[in-house]
Protein backbone atom coordinates (compact mmCIF):
# COMPACT_ATOMS: atom_id res chain seq x y z
CA UNK A 1 0.00 0.00 0.00
CA UNK A 2 1.45 3.45 -0.71
CA UNK A 3 1.74 6.06 1.91
CA UNK A 4 -0.49 8.38 0.15
CA UNK A 5 -3.55 5.94 0.32
CA UNK A 6 -2.08 4.74 4.43
CA UNK A 7 -2.57 8.50 5.28
CA UNK A 8 -5.45 8.75 3.45
CA UNK A 9 -7.45 6.21 5.70
CA UNK A 10 -5.59 7.05 8.57
CA UNK A 11 -7.04 10.41 8.24
CA UNK A 12 -10.71 8.92 7.47
CA UNK A 13 -10.17 7.05 10.52
CA UNK A 14 -9.60 9.67 13.00
CA UNK A 15 -12.23 12.08 11.07
CA UNK A 16 -15.27 8.97 12.10
CA UNK A 17 -13.91 8.58 15.83
CA UNK A 18 -14.15 12.71 15.87
CA UNK A 19 -17.42 12.47 14.31
CA UNK A 20 -18.99 9.82 16.49
CA UNK A 21 -17.39 11.47 19.83
CA UNK A 22 -19.64 14.78 18.46
CA UNK A 23 -22.95 12.21 18.02
CA UNK A 24 -22.20 11.01 21.62
CA UNK A 25 -21.96 14.07 22.95
CA UNK A 26 -24.86 15.95 21.22
CA UNK A 27 -26.79 12.72 22.57
CA UNK A 28 -25.57 13.27 25.86
CA UNK A 29 -26.65 16.84 25.90
CA UNK A 30 -29.65 15.96 25.09
CA UNK A 31 -30.14 13.64 28.10
CA UNK A 32 -29.37 16.77 30.53
CA UNK A 33 -31.23 18.35 33.49
CA UNK A 34 -33.27 21.45 32.44
CA UNK A 35 -34.41 24.08 35.02
CA UNK A 36 -37.44 25.13 35.57
CA UNK A 37 -37.65 27.51 38.56
CA UNK A 38 -37.11 29.87 39.81
CA UNK A 39 -35.46 31.04 36.42
CA UNK A 40 -33.85 34.11 34.80
CA UNK A 41 -32.92 36.12 38.23
CA UNK A 42 -36.77 35.84 39.76
CA UNK A 43 -36.90 37.27 42.87
CA UNK A 44 -38.15 35.32 45.57
CA UNK A 45 -39.05 35.73 49.74
CA UNK A 46 -36.44 34.83 52.32
CA UNK A 47 -37.13 31.28 53.38
CA UNK A 48 -39.67 30.31 50.32
CA UNK A 49 -37.51 28.44 47.62
CA UNK A 50 -38.29 25.77 45.68
CA UNK A 51 -35.95 24.44 42.98
CA UNK A 52 -37.80 22.47 40.17
CA UNK A 53 -36.28 20.38 37.28
CA UNK A 54 -37.05 18.53 34.69
CA UNK A 55 -34.82 15.53 33.68
CA UNK A 56 -35.61 14.02 30.36
CA UNK A 57 -34.65 9.93 30.67
CA UNK A 58 -34.82 9.92 34.68
CA UNK A 59 -34.03 5.88 34.36
CA UNK A 60 -30.37 7.54 32.91
CA UNK A 61 -29.37 8.52 36.25
CA UNK A 62 -27.20 6.27 38.68
CA UNK A 63 -29.60 5.22 41.35
CA UNK A 64 -31.80 7.88 40.37
CA UNK A 65 -29.88 10.59 42.53
CA UNK A 66 -30.21 14.07 40.93
CA UNK A 67 -27.87 16.62 42.66
CA UNK A 68 -28.46 20.09 43.70
CA UNK A 69 -25.74 22.92 43.79
CA UNK A 70 -26.41 26.36 45.70
CA UNK A 71 -23.91 28.74 45.43
CA UNK A 72 -23.71 32.91 46.06
CA UNK A 73 -20.48 32.94 43.71
CA UNK A 74 -20.70 32.03 39.92
CA UNK A 75 -17.71 30.01 40.13
CA UNK A 76 -17.94 27.76 36.44
CA UNK A 77 -15.51 25.10 35.64
CA UNK A 78 -15.61 22.47 33.12
CA UNK A 79 -19.55 23.62 32.95
CA UNK A 80 -19.76 22.52 36.57
CA UNK A 81 -20.87 25.41 38.77
CA UNK A 82 -18.06 24.88 42.08
CA UNK A 83 -18.84 25.93 45.44
CA UNK A 84 -16.45 28.59 46.93
CA UNK A 85 -13.70 27.30 49.50
CA UNK A 86 -15.49 28.83 52.57
CA UNK A 87 -18.93 29.53 52.00
CA UNK A 88 -20.53 28.32 54.73
CA UNK A 89 -24.25 28.24 55.15
CA UNK A 90 -24.47 30.38 51.62
CA UNK A 91 -23.98 27.15 49.85
CA UNK A 92 -25.80 23.84 49.33
CA UNK A 93 -25.42 20.29 47.85
CA UNK A 94 -28.31 18.02 48.20
CA UNK A 95 -30.22 15.34 46.58
CA UNK A 96 -33.59 16.36 44.60
CA UNK A 97 -36.77 14.09 45.17
CA UNK A 98 -38.61 12.60 41.90
CA UNK A 99 -42.34 14.11 41.41
CA UNK A 100 -44.16 10.86 41.65
CA UNK A 101 -43.08 9.07 38.09
CA UNK A 102 -43.08 12.24 36.25
CA UNK A 103 -39.51 13.59 34.77
CA UNK A 104 -39.78 16.18 37.22
CA UNK A 105 -37.75 16.72 40.60
CA UNK A 106 -37.76 19.03 43.56
CA UNK A 107 -36.09 20.41 46.42
CA UNK A 108 -37.46 22.49 48.93
CA UNK A 109 -34.52 23.47 52.30
CA UNK A 110 -35.99 22.50 55.48
CA UNK A 111 -33.93 24.50 57.37
CA UNK A 112 -34.52 28.13 58.28
CA UNK A 113 -31.89 30.28 60.47
CA UNK A 114 -30.01 33.56 59.56
CA UNK A 115 -26.87 32.86 57.62
CA UNK A 116 -28.63 30.33 55.69
CA UNK A 117 -28.40 31.14 51.64
CA UNK A 118 -32.63 30.95 51.84
CA UNK A 119 -33.01 33.01 54.36
CA UNK A 120 -30.07 35.60 53.96
CA UNK A 121 -30.94 38.64 50.75
CA UNK A 122 -28.61 38.29 47.74
CA UNK A 123 -27.86 36.42 44.77
CA UNK A 124 -27.61 32.69 44.04
CA UNK A 125 -26.50 30.75 41.46
CA UNK A 126 -28.07 27.07 41.00
CA UNK A 127 -27.39 24.03 39.13
CA UNK A 128 -28.35 20.17 38.11
CA UNK A 129 -26.07 16.83 37.48
CA UNK A 130 -26.50 13.30 38.12
CA UNK A 131 -24.05 10.60 36.89
CA UNK A 132 -25.15 8.73 33.70
CA UNK A 133 -25.34 5.01 33.27
CA UNK A 134 -23.49 3.35 31.17
CA UNK A 135 -19.94 3.78 31.11
CA UNK A 136 -20.09 7.72 30.47
CA UNK A 137 -17.31 9.37 32.53
CA UNK A 138 -18.33 12.87 34.27
CA UNK A 139 -21.73 14.12 34.78
CA UNK A 140 -24.67 15.78 32.81
CA UNK A 141 -24.98 19.11 33.94
CA UNK A 142 -28.11 21.51 33.53
CA UNK A 143 -27.34 25.13 32.51
CA UNK A 144 -26.39 27.73 35.97
CA UNK A 145 -29.45 29.63 37.01
CA UNK A 146 -29.85 32.65 38.65
CA UNK A 147 -32.12 33.88 41.70
CA UNK A 148 -32.47 36.91 44.04
CA UNK A 149 -33.25 36.48 47.48
CA UNK A 150 -34.91 39.81 49.10
CA UNK A 151 -35.79 40.76 52.58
Amino acid sequence: MDPMRKRALRLGGVFVVCLLGLTGVAGAAGLAPQLRSPKGGKKLAAGHVKFTVYVPDPADAIAGHIFLVVSDKRIVKNGELRTPKHCGFRCDIATMKRVGHSHLYTYVDPYHFSGNWQDTPGKDFWQVYYYPKGGVIGTLNSGVGAFRIVG
